[in-house]
């Protein structure tokens, strides 16, 4: 039985998190530099959708059990995007 481990099973994972992260990383960035970032029509209409908030929920746990950078960088980008909602 072998333990898992955090580090990248191979190239294509590796790269892929890697872009990911930065993708996330520039994402927050923007976000974090303005108070009220104007979203698309389609995404504040979205907000009130309960099963929109639990889509999130799980973007944000699947990214978390792909690799925890990641998880921590869209939970950003998800706490983000609430606080301009709520706002």
């Amino acid at each position: 039985m072998e333990i898992p481990t955090l580090e990248p099973t191979g190239p294509v994972d590796m790269t892929l998190r890697f872009i990911t992260i930065l993708g996330l990383l520039g994402w927050n960035a923007f976000e974090s530099l303005s108070l009220r970032t104007p979203f698309p029509g389609t995404i504040v209409a979205l907000w009130e959708y309960p099963a929109w908030r639990l889509l999130l929920l799980f973007t944000i746990w699947l990214g978390a059990e792909w690799c925890p950078r990641v998880g921590v960088m869209t939970a950003t980008a998800v706490l983000f995007y609430i606080v301009n909602m709520i706002q």
